[in-house]
């Protein structure tokens, strides 16, 4: 499908009505892994202005919740991770400059929350992933994609910008040349293509994908919680602080600090004792 036709298709879709945020946004949690799945199947997971302040809250509260290890999140369906945001809603809450930045606001809280969460996130892609969608999964720490995935960042042919933060995160994950490429062009690229320029790591045909996400997850919830959360805390100071040379006291005692902690003490024992490691986030 072109791009054009691909942007007629999903406006038409997303003229219909769409369902309430707390049915557009499922959550489940299993064996200590959240899935949070965006369900407009019918609008190709299109995301409204509510949906974004809800993933927001959604994300917190999981952050909060010790029973999860690892959050993976999905588009119902086969078609489409999500088509990006709710166009059909543009005219009426993003029609000037105030309301663009009220609304801008909200994804942004959204995709910094969810960057920002302490637990392990996984994007699960199949089909189109697509402008906000594929902020969306950009901000996610892993994205695992299906071979019928279809990656873009077209905003050009609605005449948007990709905000400061959200720019700063795709140069950070696929480099300038790859970022400008998907903006500057407006193409849509496959699964293969975007392997290889580290938009995604791992791609599984379609049937699969499923099953490998789950053996995925059933081996990280087993991990040391502390040291993931710690991990992803020094790569976003990385990030903010590439040249080490300002850290604080307690960023720079981070990576030794772990030493102290319940859980190394376990990691050892186990390993010794030739048992698994029962990791309690101490």
């Amino acid at each position: 499908m072109s791009t054009k036709l691909y942007w007629e298709y999903v406006l038409a879709q997303q003229s219909n009505q769409w369902r309430s945020p707390v049915e557009s946004l499922l959550l489940s949690n299993a064996n200590g892994v959240a899935t949070l799945t965006i369900n407009r199947p019918a609008q190709r997971n299109a995301i409204t202005l509510e949906m974004w302040r809800s993933l927001a809250e959604i994300t917190a509260r999981l952050d909060q919740d010790s029973s999860v290890r690892v959050v993976v999140v999905s588009g119902a369906g086969d078609e489409a991770f999500s088509a990006g945001g709710d166009i059909s809603e543009f005219s009426e809450k993003r029609r000037d400059p105030w309301q663009a930045k009220i609304h801008n606001g909200r994804v942004e809280l959204a995709l910094k929350s969810l960057a920002r969460l302490s637990k392990p996130t996984i994007a699960m892609v199949k089909g189109y992933c697509v402008g906000g969608g594929c902020m969306l999964a950009a901000h996610c720490d892993l994205r695992i994609s299906a071979d019928n995935a279809l990656f873009g960042m077209p905003v050009a042919q609605l005449n948007t910008l990709v905000g400061y933060r959200e720019l700063q995160r795709f140069v950070h994950l696929i480099g300038l040349g790859a970022t400008l490429d998907l903006l500057l062009t407006a193409r849509m690229i496959k699964a293969s293509e975007a392997q290889s320029i580290g938009l995604c790591s791992q791609v599984y045909p379609l049937a699969d994908i499923d099953n490998h996400v789950a053996e995925l997850t059933s081996r990280m919830v087993n991990l040391a919680p502390l040291a993931q959360r710690w991990r992803k805390q020094m790569v976003q100071t990385l990030l903010r602080k590439p040249d080490l040379l300002d850290l604080t006291p307690e960023e720079g005692m981070l990576p030794d600090a772990i030493y102290d902690t319940e859980d190394y003490a376990e990691g050892v024992a186990a390993f010794l004792g030739k048992r698994a490691p029962v990791f309690r986030g101490k």
